[in-house]
């Protein structure tokens, strides 16, 4: 929706809780005023609307501030028309000054960032933005097509940019963590392929082995009803107070075995038995050993002395998700001039947008010139099509990813034969990408309408989202 500047406020159609709002800005004062939309006739004049539901100055209302608050478009271009006045003009009164700045980011980074954004753009094929291999194959049509692969290429950005720098909000990424936006800029081109002869896909993740035996678990155990204290003792910042605070006294900063010891003293206070006489003494001998330098663990001592070991509850916990990988095989064999332009193409479509990029001319970039920074390579998003350019059910989807392979082999048969003008008659091409992100749960999810309804897919070969809904009878990721 697109944000007019007027003089001394500013104008967005924006949407709040299902309905769109226009919202004004004067920097005079700090006023913001939201608006309903107007009401135009067929003439194109005003004729209603444009009622004020919302006005800073008089009004508090949460549903409302925080729309604007958690906006990072609005808040720039609210700094956009403050820094216009020479005055700077007034922060809107449930706005604060340091979320104005911070949003704006308006710093070496931000100018470092837009260098690179203006740098030539990586287009491709021409106006169509389009290729294809066999020329004369059959993609993208109505009704009855060959199912293929359609590989989609963009400029990248920073997925998680906006919520580490952007508004302040260190409680919110505390308590819910870092949210993720779509790592796609702006479409540069796609090319379309058969299917791959090689099919198949892998998701795994991590699990490892953990172990925690009875003394580990009962000293855990007596801490944690000191956890509200320790949020404290770190909210303040005094390493001291945090093992004080294990320790059950003031012990002082630094006083890592005082804890230890403390703690070993109050265990074998409620223990008795065997295990009080036998177990806590090796551990405590375990712990002077290892401060005279001598790397003796309990569990070393008992088995030794005993012939026996503390049980270690060894158990396989999850420990994380993995990124998957993709690998794909194509053999190029043009059968006319314009085929092999087709080809060279393609293969120059993916070699270029996987190189990192460089600052432009202007800054000394090309031929080899400096470049202080280099620029993340452009991303690619794959999915396999049927008829009607709808996505392939019975096959695994793939998110956006990088491509961090591309290998082509000229000479495939064995022995280098070419066209007229040296032209390859055969190119091995392989392709390995890596996806940007893990597979979760919330991926094989339904993401439809409104209404919750599940339509048949159609997919945008130029947009931004990076998400395509799944339906429930398709395999998904």
């Amino acid at each position: 929706m697109s944000l007019t500047i007027k003089k001394h406020r500013i104008q967005r159609n924006v949407e709040i809780d299902g309905t769109k709002y226009d919202v004004f800005y004067n920097p005079n004062d700090g006023q913001i005023q939201i608006k309903t939309l107007p009401v135009k006739n067929n003439r194109g004049r005003t004729v209603g609307g444009e009622e004020v539901v919302f006005d800073s100055t008089k009004d508090q209302n949460s549903t409302f501030e925080n729309a604007i608050k958690n906006n990072d478009k609005i808040v720039k271009e609210i700094n956009k028309s403050r820094t216009d006045k020479k005055d700077k003009g007034k922060v809107p009164n449930f706005i604060k000054s340091e979320d104005i700045e911070r949003a704006t980011a308006d710093g070496i980074g931000k100018r470092i960032a837009e260098e690179f954004q203006t740098t030539d753009q990586d287009y491709y094929f021409g106006a169509k933005k389009a290729a294809q291999y066999p020329v004369d194959a059959i993609y993208n049509k109505s009704g009855e097509c060959q199912d293929h692969l359609v590989i989609s290429q963009y400029r990248y950005k920073p997925p998680r940019a906006d919520t580490i720098w952007g508004q302040r909000n260190v409680k919110g990424i505390l308590l819910e963590g870092l949210a993720r936006n779509s790592p796609l800029d702006e479409f540069l081109g796609l090319v379309r392929l058969p299917m791959p002869n090689a099919l198949q896909d892998s998701n795994n993740v991590n699990w490892g082995s953990d172990e925690m035996n009875a003394l580990e678990a009962a000293a855990l155990n007596m801490v944690q009803p000191k956890l509200g204290d320790l949020a404290k003792n770190l909210a303040g910042g005094t390493v001291g107070g945090l093992i004080s605070g294990l320790a059950g006294s003031d012990i002082g900063e630094g006083a890592q075995g005082g804890v230890a010891t403390q703690l070993l003293g109050s265990m074998a206070t409620k223990v008795g038995g065997d295990i009080g006489k036998t177990v806590l003494p090796t551990e405590a001998v375990a712990m002077v050993l290892g401060a005279a330098g001598i790397e003796t663990s309990a569990e070393a001592i008992l088995a030794r002395k005993e012939g026996i070991v503390p049980n270690s509850n060894l158990e396989l916990l999850f420990s994380g998700p993995t990124l998957r990988q993709f690998g794909f095989v194509y053999k190029l064999s043009p059968r006319s001039e314009s085929e092999a332009t087709i080809v060279n193409q393609i293969l120059r479509f993916f070699k270029q947008g996987m190189a990192a990029r460089k600052q432009s001319s202007a800054a000394g970039g090309l031929n080899g010139g400096r470049s202080y920074f280099l620029g993340t390579p452009n991303v690619f998003r794959l999915q396999y099509r049927t008829s009607d350019n709808e996505a392939i059910k019975g096959i695994n989807r793939i998110k956006t990813c990088a491509l961090t392979g591309t290998s082509v082999n000229y000479t495939p048969e064995g022995a280098f034969a070419s066209y007229e003008k040296g032209q390859p008659v055969s190119i091995l091409l392989s392709l390995n990408f890596q996806e940007l992100e893990p597979i979760y749960d919330t991926d094989y999810k339904q993401q439809g309408s409104a209404d919750g309804k599940v339509e048949g897919e159609r997919t945008s070969d130029s947009g931004e989202g990076y998400r395509w809904r799944i339906a429930q009878d398709e395999v998904g990721y």
